[in-house]
């Protein structure tokens, strides 16, 4: 293996909670740092500490439909950076379902967000459906009130239609996996 010289690490972090009134909280974390100072326009970041720490928590239903949202930052590179902060709260009412990352992509492009809270949401997306996927709930009602079962099923390539796993472990791909 070649010898390498660290320069920066990002570690991202999501963590899912259900709360007593039944939603769930999906927090999401970012931080970025770098193993030498780091000189900005208006400071110096010492090594190892934080350039970026940002929050979001997505509050959800299980039907995955956003009913509060809330983003903030620990450290930031400006101050200015926090401003964009209220922005988020234009999640409540979308629903994380196929689409959901390109409308977060038109809602916050260039200036109208923060590219590094951005990027937490895709990511706690796929956390929602980590969370509902394990419990078995897969959420929603069609038009006639039947229940909805949306599956991450098709989704991958180790849970294509015609695969193995699917074929093995589940009665019907549109449906909840067999007991």
């Amino acid at each position: 293996m070649s010898e390498r010289r660290a320069l920066h690490l990002r570690r991202i972090q999501c963590e899912a909670f259900e709360r007593p009134d039944g939603l769930i909280d999906l927090d999401g974390l970012l931080i970025d740092t770098k193993p030498v100072p780091l000189q900005l326009v208006n400071r110096e970041v010492p090594a190892g500490e934080a350039i970026h720490q940002m929050r979001v928590r997505l509050t959800i239903d299980r039907e995955r439909f956003i009913v509060d949202a809330r983003a903030s930052s620990d450290h930031t590179p400006y101050p200015d950076c926090r401003e964009v902060e209220a922005a988020y709260r234009q999640l409540v009412g979308l629903r994380i379902e196929p689409g959901f990352t390109m409308a977060v992509k038109r809602l916050f492009r260039g200036t109208a967000g923060c590219t590094h809270m951005t990027e937490l949401l895709p990511t706690l997306a796929s956390t929602a459906f980590q969370v509902l996927w394990a419990d078995g709930d897969f959420g929603g009602a069609d038009e006639a009130g039947h229940p909805a079962r949306t599956t991450p099923l098709g989704g991958c390539h180790a849970l294509r239609l015609d695969g193995r796993v699917v074929r093995t472990y589940f009665s019907d791909p549109g449906k909840a996996p067999s007991t």
